[in-house]
């Protein structure tokens, strides 16, 4: 499980960049040290989560405690049923997603368009953190404009 200081440390960090209004919690918690409405929902519960508003952040624990009741929950979730949580997360719930995620999630992670978060734990800590911003995801390249398009100008002296 996730160490809430670093969680709230985390969260201060996020909220110098920007105020964070509306959050949802999947699997943790949320405190009331943390800034914001928070909502709490389980990762099963994701897909069945009504699309009634897009959240500023979302919080995402993929690391379970291992107590009796939640060996028994983790049975029922599989890979598929994270790629659809968090790809649901990713799409429709949240402008920006922090996961956190043990090692052996890495590739499925990063082909989700996540990013790891380096500097703040270390490369060789079993929980890594990844986040998603779809703010910054793709940055629009410089040929991308209406200068490049087309010559309009040459439209009727030459054939492409």
């Amino acid at each position: 499980m996730p160490d809430q200081d670093i969680i709230a440390l985390l969260l201060q960090l996020l909220a110098e960049e920007k105020q964070i209004d509306q959050a949802i919690a999947i699997d943790i918690q949320p405190q009331s040290n943390w800034g914001g409405q928070w909502q709490y929902c389980s990762l099963n519960a994701v897909a069945s989560l009504p699309f009634d508003q897009r959240y500023d952040l979302a919080i995402v624990n993929l690391i379970k405690q291992q107590t009796v009741e939640s060996a028994l929950e983790s049975l029922e979730i599989t890979d598929t049923t994270i790629n659809n949580a968090v790809v649901r997360m990713r799409d429709l719930f949240a402008k920006k997603i922090i996961i956190f995620a043990p090692l052996a999630r890495t590739k499925q992670l990063r082909s989700l368009g996540f990013n790891q978060l380096l500097e703040i734990v270390p490369e060789d800590s079993p929980v890594q953190i990844w986040q998603f911003n779809i703010l910054t995801y793709k940055h629009v390249p410089d040929w991308f404009n209406s200068k490049f398009w087309a010559n309009p100008e040459n439209w009727n002296k030459f054939r492409w």
